[in-house]
């Protein structure tokens, strides 16, 4: 203010920013190689997921066409009776 300077006042010191350039990249890369690495991780959970749905499809589709085959047995061993009894 008027010239007089603070003799408790601590003067501030300006930290320079190439000792903090360094590290912003590393953590940048450390944070993009994360985000990959659960990229990845979601992905292959994705695909195992799938998988299951699959191999669940499967016993199903399976079933069914048992049932099928079961229902085409019953009509032809019917139709046999009704064509013997007439």
């Amino acid at each position: 203010m008027l010239g007089i300077k603070n003799p408790f006042k601590k003067e501030k010191k300006d930290i320079l920013p190439l000792t903090q350039e360094p590290l912003q990249p590393s953590i940048k890369q450390e944070s993009v190689k994360a985000e990959e690495a659960l990229s990845q991780e979601s992905k292959k959970t994705e695909i195992e997921v799938l998988l299951a749905k699959i191999d669940a499809l499967k016993f199903q589709y399976e079933a069914l066409n048992e049932k099928i085959n079961n229902i085409e047995k019953m009509i032809k061993e019917i139709y046999q009776m009704a064509k013997e009894s007439s």
